[in-house]
């Protein structure tokens, strides 16, 4: 199973939209998956999680429906200062490490400006290599977000949507 995740939890966030689209993607393709946004976390959960020793059952419920379920990830994370951002950081710490060892990951950058996030792209790569989990090479960095979209907010650009496809066909056999 592979979940996606939307690594932000800002409300109305245009990252939610590139989610919602790898999941048709992956839904065409008949691969089981899930999607999650980080606009489901509980309140709380940078304090009570399974690294503090005092999880919420909340988080519990989440990390258990979303991450101990999954083979595979994809992380479709939005470019804030330069990096991915913190919300989704902390989430990765409140797990702990060896529900993630060995998992594989795949990554689409999205930012309004020209680089896509491939700066928090690698900075995700570096963070999830040290938790022994396995990267597939081909990102997708998605440059100037609001411009690939349409009057409805909906990713329509078409050289967009065949590089996302071509990502899914890759990462399925990864």
């Amino acid at each position: 199973m592979i979940t996606v995740i939307c690594a932000t939890n800002r409300p109305e966030n245009v990252t939610r939209k590139a989610a919602e689209l790898y999941k048709q993607l992956l839904d065409k393709k008949k691969v089981e998956n899930l999607l999650f946004s980080l606009e489901e976390l509980p309140i709380d959960f940078a304090f009570n999680n399974d690294v503090y020793g005092n999880s919420s059952v909340d988080f519990h419920r989440v990390v258990e429906k979303y991450i101990v379920s999954a083979e595979k990830f994809v992380v479709i994370a939005p470019e804030y200062n330069g990096s991915i951002p913190g919300v989704f950081k902390t989430f990765i710490d409140g797990i702990k490490p060896e529900v993630l060892m060995g998992k594989k990951m795949a990554m689409v950058g999205v930012s309004a400006g020209r680089a896509g996030n491939l700066r928090g792209m690698d900075h995700l790569t570096n963070i999830v290599n040290y938790l022994d989990m396995e990267v597939y090479p081909f990102k997708v960095p998605i440059s100037s977000v609001n411009s690939l979209m349409n009057g409805n907010g909906e990713l329509t650009d078409v050289a967009m949507i065949e590089t996302l496809q071509k990502q899914v066909d890759g990462f399925v056999k990864f």
